[in-house]
């Protein structure tokens, strides 16, 4: 399994704009370093998006299985 960070900016609709996107490969990292990018992550996104959704995604493809996510903030 493999853990990612992801920030994915929201656009509204009808925009043309390319959405901003970020993903951090988190897997091995301790539970504190972890804490530490969401906050990074969150006031980023906060400064800089009106609408956006943060994420944790648990991938298992390699595993074969389907992946999880669990949204920790969307505006």
């Amino acid at each position: 399994m493999r853990t990612y960070l992801e920030l994915f900016e929201v656009l509204l609709e009808g925009s043309t704009e390319e959405p901003d996107t970020i993903r951090i490969d988190v897997t091995g990292w301790s539970q504190a370093d972890i804490d530490s990018a969401i906050a990074l992550l969150k006031e980023h996104a906060r400064k800089s998006y009106e609408h956006y959704v943060l994420q944790v995604h648990y991938c298992y493809h390699e595993e074969g299985k389907p992946c999880s996510i669990v949204v920790i903030e969307s505006v």
